[in-house]
């Protein structure tokens, strides 16, 4: 679910909060299925917090795209389409290396095998440069299935980057392409990555501490919608709890049976003084 954009850019702290309380309360109300062994409270407190990481990925992006826009010194297009064309997979699929890809730019006009959408855009006018970003969030490993692709559509894109970009009216030299793994575990490979932690330099803009403010206030407005989700089944289990232990009858042991306590502090026995009972 998108992130409502009648909250504005996301770089205050108002806004950011607005927008945490706006995920946690739509994904309070979610529905979800009941999973029989968990009972429908815990299967509500998993599904919360499954809807609750992706959208903080999603926020991720959000607040990443409206600090750079309000910086006065990008442009950002979010969620804007690329095409991949016949000669750029050409070219990836011969193996050429980082290097010779680097000082290629190929015509976005050819043909076109398909069209790829990106999360971001970045274009600095004044330098004459521009990024093409796919935004993950990064907490968890991105399966080889899912890597390679998102890894050859972003190189594809870059080759073909500045000719796409000079007919939306943008004059640029210089181009760019990685994944912004924000929390460093998705497992793409280190040429093609981005963390949290080198935004500000990659960017010349403060940027992770927002994201990080923005986490923090998401995780209070998560812990109250847990608790809102957990109280109900937190009463009854004490309450189940509380009937167990008034009703469970006190059992004393057999007569003549030996106590683990007993045999674990009996003194020490040879074979000769091995009996069925304890050494006295």
């Amino acid at each position: 679910m998108p992130i409502d954009p009648a909250f504005g850019l996301l770089t205050t702290d108002e806004a950011i909060s607005r927008a945490a309380k706006q995920v946690v309360a739509s994904a309070l109300d979610a529905t979800s299925s009941i999973d029989p062994i968990i009972g429908a409270e815990f299967s509500r407190a998993f599904s919360f917090f499954g809807l609750v990481v992706q959208r903080h990925g999603l926020l991720i992006q959000r607040v990443l795209a409206d600090i750079l826009a309000s910086s006065g010194r990008f442009e950002v297009l979010t969620e804007s389409p690329i095409p991949i064309t016949a000669a750029a997979l050409d070219l990836l699929a011969s193996e050429n290396s980082e290097k010779d890809l680097s000082s290629i730019k190929l015509k976005s006009d050819s043909r076109v095998e398909r069209s790829v959408m990106v999360d971001i855009i970045v274009i600095d006018e004044a330098k004459r440069w521009a990024g093409v970003y796919d935004v993950k969030r990064g907490n968890g490993e991105t399966t080889w299935k899912t890597r390679k692709p998102i890894e050859n559509d972003l190189r594809a894109a870059r080759l073909v980057l500045q000719s796409h970009l000079k007919k939306l009216g943008h004059d640029i030299d210089h181009v760019d392409s990685a994944v912004i793994d924000y929390y460093g575990s998705s497992g793409f490979p280190r040429n093609i990555k981005i963390s949290g932690g080198e935004l500000d330099r990659h960017f010349g803009v403060p940027i992770a501490d927002k994201i990080d403010n923005m986490t923090a206030a998401l995780r209070d407005e998560v812990h109250a919608g847990l608790l809102q989700i957990l109280e109900p089944v937190i009463r009854k289990l004490t309450a189940v709890q509380t009937k167990v232990a008034t009703e469970q009858p006190v059992r004393a042991a057999p007569e003549g049976a030996v106590r683990i306590a007993d045999i674990l502090q009996a003194r020490p026995r040879g074979p000769d003084q091995w009996q069925s009972g304890l050494s006295r």
